[in-house]
């Protein structure tokens, strides 16, 4: 029996899409090597994720006590607690933080075992370059060493592959699996055929500069469509929350606009359920599992070119354009002027998508071959 150890900085929903992956892979793997022990590691944190979850029983989700703070949250005996339990493997989901000092302490003890990094699209341009004195100090320290150190390098997507090879990371070292979505069952994803209803556009994800907000905010008010409502769901800075809530009273959205704030269980789930059409205009993504989710609950996406998912436009699933206002803009107006029929059949071409490569059950015995090849 080996034991498979996962490790991630936070399990909150606040921490988006990284920490429900985190959870739903660590699930999905424990049920394909079920005769194996499985142990995911993260930081404490609130409104974690796991709480009513039905977890596996050869699956222990392990919460190390933390002091949380905005910069860096910070664990005393992190890297001694993951060491106690005598992982023959370690996956690490995300770098910036302890878990990466934790990770490269385990592997310095333990060279002859694999480890395997999730950058997560924390290497790309856009993230280094915030904070960038202060994490190009640590990535010298700290992250180029655990790349180095890392026998295998998890990508979700040719975009990132391709930025992490150009970063000077091995082509062999460099395994592709993307990140996965729970299917939701088919009878509740519901139907939408009415064209004289009210429609509604979901943004459904971290608020956050990198996601492109103030691109869809502008581009809404340069339309001003009657028959179009927009709801703005996810959990940020409240500073950037103001600063949006700002924007729509200078372009006279209150009408239009909705910040409903985190979601989570059914009301995540009900929001996908009652909308028309998902948006995610992100200025840079490694994955977007966002996008993957409303894909599943057969809804017409608008994204950028900034994102890994070119196979909308070329599988007529919704929209995909430049990161810039009028990208954005037209691919509004092409969706809004859309009939209702013509995007429920969008819908189901980017359900049956999704369900055949990025449901659970297709990438959990993915991932379950990567770590027996290195057991």
């Amino acid at each position: 029996m080996s034991t498979i150890l996962t490790i991630t900085d936070s399990l909150s929903a606040s921490a988006g899409g990284l920490a429900h992956a985190s959870i739903q892979l660590a699930i999905a793997v424990s049920e394909v090597m079920s005769d194996d022990r499985h142990i995911l590691l993260c930081q404490q944190d609130h409104d974690e994720l796991d709480h009513g979850m039905l977890i596996p029983q050869n699956l222990c989700v392990v919460k190390h006590e933390c002091y949380r703070n905005s910069f860096y949250p910070l664990s005393l005996g992190l890297a001694e607690r993951l060491c106690s339990f005598r992982p023959d493997v370690v996956h690490l989901r995300g770098l910036w933080r302890q878990s990466s000092l934790a990770c490269l302490a385990w592997k310095q003890l333990n060279p002859g075992k694999p480890l395997i990094v999730q950058t997560a699209g924390m290497l790309e341009p856009w993230a280094i370059r915030r904070n960038g004195v202060i994490k190009q100090l640590y990535y010298h320290a700290v992250e180029s060493r655990l790349i180095r150190e890392s026998d295998r390098i998890h990508a979700t997507s040719m975009i990132e592959v391709n930025s992490l090879i150009h970063q000077g990371v091995p082509k062999s070292k460099i395994v592709l699996i993307e990140e996965g979505v729970r299917m939701p069952q088919f009878q509740f994803v519901s139907q939408r055929i009415d064209d004289n209803s009210p429609k509604t556009l979901l943004f459904l994800s971290r608020l956050h500069p990198v996601k492109g907000l103030d691109l869809l905010l502008e581009a809404l008010s340069l339309l001003r469509p009657r028959d179009w409502r927009c709801v703005i769901a996810g959990m940020g800075d409240s500073g950037y929350l103001e600063a949006l809530n700002k924007k729509v009273q200078q372009y006279n959205l209150g009408s239009m606009v909705v910040f409903s704030g985190p979601l989570l269980g059914a009301e995540k789930e009900q929001a996908f359920m009652s909308a028309d059409a998902f948006i995610l205009p992100s200025y840079s993504e490694s994955f977007g599992i966002a996008i993957a989710e409303a894909m599943s609950w057969g809804l017409p996406v608008i994204t950028t070119q900034s994102t890994p998912w070119s196979v909308i436009l070329e599988q007529n699933m919704g929209w995909y354009v430049d990161s810039s206002l009028s990208g954005i803009t037209e691919a509004l107006f092409g969706l809004m002027n859309a009939s209702s029929s013509f995007l429920s059949q969008m819908g189901e071409r980017g359900r049956r998508y999704v369900e055949s490569r990025y449901s659970w059950s297709a990438v959990g015995p993915r991932m379950s071959r990567v770590y027996r090849s290195l057991i």
